[in-house]
């Protein structure tokens, strides 16, 4: 009977003594933000070729090509511009039945915009269009980690296409074949140029 006595004192004192020492704490969270980023790097800063003179077409195509590192999801607009007379700027994209179509400016003896508008319509006349010329653009294929294929916007004349964080690369190629009904000896000799550009912001 003593040792019943004594056993439930025992039980009645531990229950007691872990009681007074309940779990005692305390939680901090450590956070940190990582932002949204993105860098786009043209992998050649100007692209050089040779025109036939006597056709007007490139002697080699043109190979466009972008590096895009990013850590989100995010929607890329590739644009051209091309220069006219006075320095207007104008969409160097256009699109022409099923194909999309890249106009050359001459560099120093600058086109009009109304040559320049004279391509983009569709029915261009060489004598119209002097120190203009335009080529098809072939594909603008990507590679790396994108989720749409790029698709012409003929309103904004610009492709568009989203890619998912990672390293996607965007390469544009230009045919050698020449838009006939933009190139003619009117067409000055000299360097002609139109810029590529590969942005996070639509126009």
């Amino acid at each position: 009977m003593k040792k019943t006595h004594l056993l439930t004192a025992l039980l009645m004192f531990c229950m007691a003594a872990g009681a007074a020492h309940a779990e005692n704490f305390a939680r901090q969270t450590i956070q940190a933000t990582l932002p949204a980023y993105v860098d786009i790097k043209a992998e050649e800063g100007t692209l050089q070729k040779n025109i036939d003179p006597q056709t007007g077409n490139l002697l080699e195509a043109f190979n466009s090509e972008f590096t895009i590192s990013s850590n989100d999801n995010l929607d890329l607009y590739l644009k051209a511009e091309t220069i006219a007379d006075g320095g207007v700027v104008m969409p160097g994209f256009f699109q022409k039945g099923e194909n999309v179509y890249l106009i050359l400016g001459h560099k120093t003896m600058r086109p009009s915009s109304v040559a320049i508008e004279d391509i983009r319509s569709g029915s261009a006349i060489p004598i119209n269009n002097p120190n203009a010329i335009a080529y098809p653009v072939t594909g603008v294929n990507l590679s790396g980690k994108f989720n749409t294929l790029p698709t012409f916007d003929t309103a904004k004349n610009q492709y568009q296409f989203n890619i998912d964080q990672g390293v996607t690369t965007a390469k544009t190629t230009i045919s050698p074949n020449v838009d006939s009904t933009t190139y003619s000896f009117d067409d000055r000799a000299g360097v002609y140029e139109a810029f590529i550009i590969l942005t996070d912001t639509t126009t």
